[in-house]
């Protein structure tokens, strides 16, 4: 079994990706949650062993089909230049969405440090 600590808040079905292997075993998960005026992507979650297969990649493909507004998503140094690869860049905590910002303290509380990375 798989356990990954993500926002739970306003959660609905709706929001997230599901990738399973064929004996339907979850191998990795995303959401996009919405706000008023752009969506988060968020919960990106992949099994250790599936991780370097493309499950990441079609999940975020899956999510990214779903919005054409701005995303914003916050992450961990090691993983900024995966979602670089589908045009995300950069930004400072100063111009991140005032609803993201509880959350970015939150979890750079306890990494030390988070990136905000914004896409048009």
């Amino acid at each position: 079994m798989v356990s990954a600590d993500g926002d739970r808040e306003n959660l609905a079905d709706d929001q997230f990706v599901v990738a399973e292997d064929e004996d339907r075993a979850i191998l990795g998960c995303g959401r996009l949650r919405p706000y008023p005026d752009f969506c988060e992507l968020a919960s990106l979650a992949v099994v250790q062993e599936a991780r370097a297969r493309g499950v990441g990649r079609e999940i975020v493909s899956s999510l990214l089909e779903r919005y054409q507004g701005p995303i914003y998503l916050i992450c961990e140094d090691n993983v900024v230049d995966f979602f670089r690869r589908f045009g995300f860049g950069l930004i400072p905590e100063t111009d991140m969405p005032v609803g993201l910002r509880a959350k970015w303290e939150y979890f750079a509380a306890l990494a030390g440090h988070m990136n905000v990375m914004w896409r048009a």
